[in-house]
């Protein structure tokens, strides 16, 4: 059998960095061309039906945005948020920026070059392409996540504005006498479930799923309400997965709502399906044999 290599191969590494017009550098990771399940069945009715969705490729930001990142941006456009003296703290630098309305997010997103992703690029830059549940497979773990009662350490005893943990801190690593799991989804983006929820930029609606493309849905054309995904520090453990889908006032600002951004690329190859697990550490050409099909 003759594997496409526009379809199967991808030679490329998937980390990028983009910088802020500012020179602040900021890590993407890169999604390649291809399609995946979007969806859950047995879940929510508006996660259903599932069904085989078409993606161009892109970037999508590797962490949420964070409040350093935030100064970087309202200290070159003046753009101040009211609650942004609970967060700019020392210790907090590496947090989620927390208290930003859709059009706070947005606007970043656009000053940086970037945009906010849509349902379908999020979803899939959290789970890949094989259906799994959430990044890293298919069992919830405590220990790549913060959500409700997840047990980390900045659960207990700290105000709300505290109970974010930094971008990234599930990677694995010994955080002191605690020690994480690392929590990144195939294509490598950190923090996909728990931590803050992200804004997407699409409007939502229940049907959407039943109704919407198949080819680079983006959402109704209007509705009251913007689709956010992810799940936070306060969200209990039955709605912490990448398909869930919320949905909130485009003006709510929230101690658990952040954003990541996302940035649309030249279409290329995509990754090889039996790989997921490691492709973002070892991407590799597809060999000659392969496209042979020896």
């Amino acid at each position: 059998m003759i594997i496409p290599l526009s379809v199967w191969a991808q030679s490329e590494n998937l980390d990028r960095s983009v910088r802020l017009p500012t020179g602040y550098a900021t890590e993407m990771v890169l999604v390649p061309a291809g399609s995946f399940p979007r969806g859950a069945e047995g879940e929510e009715f508006d996660e259903q039906p599932v069904r085989m969705i078409h993606l161009d490729a892109y970037l999508i930001d590797k962490y949420e945005v964070t409040v350093g990142q935030w100064n970087e941006y309202q200290e070159a456009t003046g753009d101040r948020i009211g609650e942004w003296t609970l967060q700019n703290s020392p210790k907090r630098q590496e947090h989620p920026i927390t208290f930003v309305t859709w059009a706070d997010a947005d606007n970043f997103c656009t000053w940086a070059g970037k945009r906010l992703p849509s349902e379908a690029e999020w979803e899939r830059a959290a789970r890949c392409d094989d259906g799994r549940k959430y990044p890293w497979g298919d069992g919830l773990d405590s220990f790549r996540s913060n959500y409700f009662r997840s047990g980390d350490p900045f659960e207990a005893g700290l105000g709300t504005i505290l109970n974010t943990t930094p971008v990234g801190y599930y990677d694995g690593s010994l955080r002191g006498d605690y020690q994480t799991r690392d929590n990144s989804s195939p294509f490598g983006a950190y923090d996909m479930v728990g931590n803050v929820w992200e804004w997407t930029n699409d409007w939502y609606h229940p049907s959407y799923y039943t109704d919407g493309p198949d080819r680079n849905p983006t959402g109704p054309e209007i509705s009251n309400v913007k689709a956010v995904h992810g799940g936070s520090y306060a969200t209990d453990a039955s709605h912490i997965r990448p398909t869930y889908r919320a949905r909130d006032d485009p003006n709510l600002k929230g101690p658990d709502v952040g954003f990541r951004c996302a940035k649309s690329v030249v279409p290329g190859t995509a990754v090889e399906a039996r790989s997921w697990g490691a492709v973002k550490r070892q991407p590799r050409p597809i060999s000659a044999a392969e496209i042979e099909g020896r």
